[in-house]
């Protein structure tokens, strides 16, 4: 997977982030469903993190707070933030 795509993805999440989401809630949507999303596509994890740490610049405390959930507790913070969103 490149590095184009992969910055799609994130980049892709940001924009279409509920607006009513603080801009640390929409870093960790946008990190939590790049982490899924490139898990599930058979990147290695220490892939991600430099991806999501260098490349993008995502907060680093934040990327290893979920680097290592697996997709069941991905999914259970993604709904946590959605949740927010919508109230």
């Amino acid at each position: 997977m490149n590095r184009t795509f992969m910055t799609g993805y994130y980049q892709g999440v940001v924009e279409v982030a509920p607006a009513a989401l603080s801009a640390a809630q929409v870093e960790e949507l946008a990190v939590t469903m790049t982490i899924q999303h490139l898990r599930h596509a058979g990147v290695a994890v220490t892939t991600i993190h430099d991806f999501l740490v260098d490349d993008i610049g995502a907060d680093a405390r934040l990327v290893s707070q979920f680097i290592n959930l697996d997709a069941a507790q991905l999914e259970a913070a993604q709904a946590k933030i959605m949740a927010i969103a919508f109230k």
